[in-house]
């Protein structure tokens, strides 16, 4: 059962929008804002966040002391197509999973990305403020995707010259 669902437009192709997010995270992945999306200790900083893009990776946040918090592990990989993983907070007694689903579409690739396991785990009070931090976390890596098109775009194009 779904439950939290966000669709984002980013005018990439499918390859490129999955590539941004799983291979680029690191450069968009906001570690600021409303929700903490960080899971560093009050000792330390965020420093870096990275999915290991293969089937069986994991998702991993590193902290500026070197230590690092094991976030989830995919469990389905489809490159472009998509790809699912397990998101845990470590007061959870179990993991949620996310699917991340990148559909060609007019111009671009639409990205949704759903949830679900709140319910099971009897955290179902979770499920309005995680469906308001995706739409959040996944318009910036839209907002980003925007980006990387916009400068793509000011760049010549291979072999021209001045």
């Amino acid at each position: 059962m779904v439950e939290t669902d966000c669709e984002v437009f980013v005018p990439l192709s499918p390859a490129a929008a999955f590539d941004l997010y799983v291979n680029q995270i690191d450069t968009w992945w906001p570690r600021q804002g409303v929700f903490p999306y960080s899971f560093a200790p009050a000792t330390t900083r965020p420093a870096h966040i990275h999915f290991e893009g293969e089937p069986g990776g994991r998702l991993v946040e590193t902290f500026a002391d070197g230590s690092e918090y094991v976030i989830g592990q995919i469990t389905d990989w489809d490159p472009p197509a998509g790809f699912a993983y397990d998101w845990r907070d470590p007061s959870w007694p179990g993991p949620i999973s996310y699917s991340v689903q990148f559909r060609p579409a007019t111009g671009g690739t639409t990205v949704q990305v759903t949830s679900a396991g709140f319910a099971a785990l009897g955290l179902e009070e979770m499920i309005p403020y995680y469906a308001i931090g995706d739409r959040q976390v996944n318009r910036v890596y839209a907002a980003h995707g925007q980006a990387v098109y916009e400068l793509q775009a000011l760049q010549p194009a291979a072999g021209e010259t001045d």
